[in-house]
């Protein structure tokens, strides 16, 4: 019966963990460490406090066409990390709904703790598609990222 008992408490919690964890799944962290790009994000307006790190996650989006006779990333999807500072830190990772790439981004001053908003200016392709493609119709928008260890909140401008 106690054999039972710890096979079954062994199966539980294996089957507790999901691959997936905040609309990030195992394979798409995979591919940010091995050939994603990033940013750490404190380091934007120096001026502002900060008492989360952040860091945004940039990984191409690989097979659109978007070139003409050739190959290149047409647009890049996003995940932002959050983490506090304290002795046991929160930490989580999130993929953005926003694709594209971003041309600005401004951290905005906010007066709650753990808490940040950044706005992040963002085309719809890349400018090296732009160039290599005159068919392609650009789109600028704005996104404002609400962001705390535990959730996020993005809202097109």
């Amino acid at each position: 019966m106690k054999k039972l008992f710890v096979l079954a408490a062994l199966l539980l919690t294996a089957c507790s963990h999901s691959p997936v964890r905040n609309n990030v799944d195992i394979n798409e962290l995979n591919a940010v460490m091995a050939y994603g790009t990033s940013n750490d994000l404190n380091k934007i307006n120096p001026e502002i406090a900060k008492d989360l790190l952040v860091r945004l996650y940039q990984l191409p989006i690989l097979g659109e066409e978007c070139f003409v006779e050739t190959h290149g990333i047409c647009r890049n999807n996003y995940y932002i990390t959050v983490s506090t500072f304290d002795e046991y830190p929160e930490i989580n990772v999130f993929k953005l709904n926003m694709v594209g790439e971003i041309t600005e981004i401004h951290w905005i001053q906010e007066n709650e703790y753990d808490y940040v908003e950044i706005e992040f200016s963002l085309n719809k392709y890349t400018k090296d598609a732009l160039a290599n493609n005159d068919d392609l119709i650009n789109v600028h928008s704005k996104v404002l990222v609400k962001l705390n260890p535990r959730n996020h909140v993005e809202i097109i401008r």
